[in-house]
């Protein structure tokens, strides 16, 4: 994202409005509608920040609205 042009988070909802959409290549930390902080691991998975809860960016999407947390 850059961030001259476009200094908005960028939302993810469940409605799953475009089929198919990949990951995003920077892997953001994201907020879900839970208020939970979900940040990418090395293992390839999302985590919280207490590490009790892991997912793939797909249930992740899945299952809540996303909001990027701005780094």
């Amino acid at each position: 994202m850059n961030p001259t042009t476009n200094s908005r988070p960028r939302v993810w909802l469940v409605a799953d409005l475009c089929p198919g959409t990949a990951v995003p290549a920077d892997r953001p930390p994201v907020r879900d509608d839970l208020m939970r902080r979900w940040c990418p691991g090395t293992d390839g998975q999302y985590h919280t920040a207490d590490g009790r809860h892991h997912a793939q960016w797909a249930e992740l999407r899945a299952r809540f609205d996303l909001v990027e947390v701005p780094r």
